[in-house]
């Protein structure tokens, strides 16, 4: 995997949050649930499955930054707006 290829894959990039902090602000009600943004990006893309979710950090605002899987085998990464749970882009 390439460096840049590590960088926009959420389980790698450093901008995104652990899993206890990503917790401790879905808990305090600051963004919404995984789930949520999840369904989001469905919406987004139709066809395609959700592999991959992380809470990141994105200049002073923080996402879901996902990477979903279409039927016909394109890989689509999606990025959601935690508080409000509108997607952002989808590449």
């Amino acid at each position: 995997m390439t460096a840049s290829a590590r960088a926009s894959d959420p389980a790698t990039d450093p901008s995104c949050l652990s899993y206890g902090d990503a917790a401790d602000f879905v808990a305090s009600r600051r963004v919404i649930a995984p789930g949520q943004a999840m369904v989001a990006a469905r919406h987004a893309v139709p066809d395609g499955d959700i592999l991959r979710a992380a809470l990141c950090r994105k200049a002073d605002e923080l996402v879901y930054k996902m990477t979903a899987i279409r039927a016909d085998g394109r890989v689509v990464k999606v990025t959601v707006d935690a508080p409000s749970g509108k997607v952002q882009t989808v590449h």
